[in-house]
């Protein structure tokens, strides 16, 4: 009986999390970029 009303909440869940790796992804390839360009 609950499935329907925890959904949006399950899904918002979901997209929190994917939204906390694209910026991981973004930062540490910020930082291997500036490493990069200072170091090589």
């Amino acid at each position: 009986m609950n499935a329907g009303r925890d959904r949006p909440r399950f899904l918002s869940m979901v997209g929190l999390v994917a939204l906390v790796v694209a910026v991981w992804i973004l930062i540490f390839f910020g930082l291997g970029y500036l490493f990069g360009r200072v170091f090589l």
